[in-house]
């Protein structure tokens, strides 16, 4: 074991960590205030895992912000606290956060770790956090660990990782197209495993009328089966009842003006498909039951097999990219041996594999676009992924505001999608407006027959679609800035070069910093307090959820500033 002191930047916070395993430690020089740097030297493949220890005082923390943490905004205890972090799921960083949205104690290892436990937890015997970090899978024979200690937002502490992990992958990043920041319609809700051509080239026809770019055809074109099972999963081809001539159709949706992203399951094959007599030898285990398994990525012919299932969409077809889908299924617990493989653990037989897909299909489309979801969060994909969607939350806006935010806070440059829009037929025009607002800091996915739609929700969704594409400079790429993580984001604040859009959830008490402030009502109540624009000359306007201009004055502000939105509308105040 070797020991070695972390120590406040003012010095007056000292601990004693240690490294246990078969690898060396040293301090780098500082190149900022108040962030620590070590680099380890370690060859876990072949002498064993590494782990680092230490305890580090943090009071006034309220929550511990991690990669994949759902809705449990909690601080764990160090018992609890263990994440299997892989480069298929989450990502090795977690940040303890106070009231007031600084980050205490940000912790995170370099990009090149594929596995490690990760956990950052309360001990119940000290009253102090608990730092525990495992390192069993790595490319190379090193990584660093890099400790921030300085009281910032933690929205600019997670930046400053996302810009380090940037750094280190240099030019292996996935270029972004355009086209991936741009609205999408997705079948999933709409149409499940019912899908086909027809209803496709019908969504695809409806969503260009309002704006949409793509269209996402998720599971379904590939099977007849219908009963949301992956039984028949593994051969990757268009059941002829559903799309009798792919190529054909996709030319169709292009004619349309949409690009075509299709979804595959690569990580699955079912008993069921006609793969499944040459790789049933070559899997992990079963995933659904005993009908579907998970291939084992760690075998040449695997991956041989899974390439052309890929390729032969964009080649065969002309579909603009995929929608790759259950990635996460290769995080399992634990693996059989692995005879006659080339690979020394599954993440890098994964890895192996989406290089050589991108690898190709990049030959066929330097513009390729491909989904990832939550969680599939790990630097190291930012190689292959160029959006990400947040994880499944149907008909939840809430849960869509959360993962949407969680997504940003560690995507880097990377798009960030919503879960698939959807509602009841029957709901009000507010809260069709909700789910839009829910979604308003990422690239909205919708997923509802547009033809259908009742005159009232068509002027929402065409408002917010509107809203969203003019807005996206500072929606999109502006500084974000979510507040109370632990109360899942009551306020949030995207600050871009022109303008700042303030969306309200929770928080009815609206900072203005800014000479142009839109305030977006996401809460309950029709009444926001303004503060910061006291004796200002401003300039009001406040619009309905369907966009509609409801009231407009021009006054001096008061010190707070009380002003009347409806809920799910905006306001555009603008101060001289």
């Amino acid at each position: 074991m070797t020991t070695f002191e972390i120590r406040s930047p003012e010095g007056r916070t000292v601990r004693s960590a240690s490294l246990t395993g078969p690898g060396t430690l040293t301090e780098r020089a500082a190149a900022e205030p108040g962030v620590l740097r070590y680099d380890v030297v370690a060859d876990v493949a072949a002498d064993g895992p590494v782990t680092l220890r230490w305890t580090w005082p943090a009071d006034d923390a309220v929550t511990l912000w991690r990669a994949n943490q759902g809705s449990r905004r909690n601080l764990p205890t160090d018992w609890g606290s263990h994440r299997d972090v892989r480069s298929v799921r989450s990502a090795p960083v977690a940040t303890l956060v106070d009231p007031q949205d600084r980050s205490l104690l940000t912790v995170s290892l370099s990009s090149n770790v594929r596995g490690c436990d990760f956990a950052v937890g309360v001990s119940e015997e000290t009253a102090e956090q608990l730092i525990e970090l495992t390192v069993t899978d790595l490319e190379g024979e090193g990584f660093a660990l890099r400790i921030d200690l300085r009281a910032q937002h933690f929205a600019d502490a997670l930046r400053a990782v996302t810009a380090e992990w940037t750094a280190e992958l240099g030019d292996r990043i996935a270029d972004v197209p355009p086209v991936a920041r741009q609205a999408m319609y997705s079948t999933w809700y709409s149409d499940h495993q019912h899908v086909s051509a027809e209803s496709v080239e019908r969504h695809a026809r409806a969503g260009a009328a309002y704006g949409t770019e793509a269209v996402i055809v998720d599971d379904g074109w590939q099977t007849d089966d219908t009963r949301r099972g992956y039984a028949y999963c593994g051969d990757w081809e268009p059941t002829s009842h559903k799309f009798p001539d792919m190529a054909e159709h996709v030319r169709r949706v292009h004619a349309l003006g949409q690009q075509y992203v299709l979804w595959i399951a690569p990580a699955l094959i079912g008993v069921h498909s006609k793969a499944w007599d040459q790789l049933k030898d070559r899997t992990l285990g079963f995933a659904d039951g005993e009908v579907t398994a998970v291939l084992d990525p760690r075998y040449p012919e695997v991956r041989q097999h899974l390439l052309e299932c890929c390729v032969r969409p964009v080649r065969d077809w002309g579909v603009d990219g995929l929608k790759i889908d259950f990635i996460d299924s290769w995080a399992r617990s634990s693996v059989p041996p692995a005879p006659g493989a080339d690979c020394s653990s599954v993440d890098e037989g994964v890895e192996r594999f989406l290089q050589a897909v991108t690898d190709e299909l990049r030959k066929l489309r330097p513009d390729l676009l491909i989904e990832f979801r939550q969680d599939y969060v790990h630097p190291r994909l930012w190689r292959f992924g160029t959006f990400l969607r947040a994880g499944d939350c149907a008909l939840d806006a809430v849960e869509n505001r959360v993962r949407t935010i969680d997504c940003r806070l560690l995507a880097g440059d990377r798009a960030v999608h919503s879960d698939m829009l959807m509602w009841h037929p029957s709901a009000s025009a507010e809260s069709v407006a909700q789910h839009f607002i829910g979604a308003l800091f990422s690239t909205p996915q919708v997923s509802m027959e547009f033809d259908a739609l009742p005159p009232e929700h068509e002027q929402v969704v065409r408002h917010w679609l509107g809203f969203m594409r003019d807005h996206a400079e500072a929606l999109l790429h502006g500084v974000l800035l979510p507040s109370r993580s632990d109360a899942r984001y009551t306020q949030v604040r995207a600050v871009g070069a022109t303008e700042t859009v303030v969306a309200v959830y929770a928080n009815p008490v609206v900072r203005v910093q800014e000479s142009c402030t839109v305030v977006v009502n996401g809460g309950a109540e029709r009444r926001l307090y303004v503060e910061g624009a006291c004796d200002r000359r401003v300039d009001l306007v406040v619009s309905d959820c369907s966009g509609h201009e409801v009231h407009r004055e021009t006054t001096t502000a008061p010190e707070v500033w009380t002003i009347d939105v409806p809920v799910g509308g905006s306001a555009r105040i603008v101060c001289d």
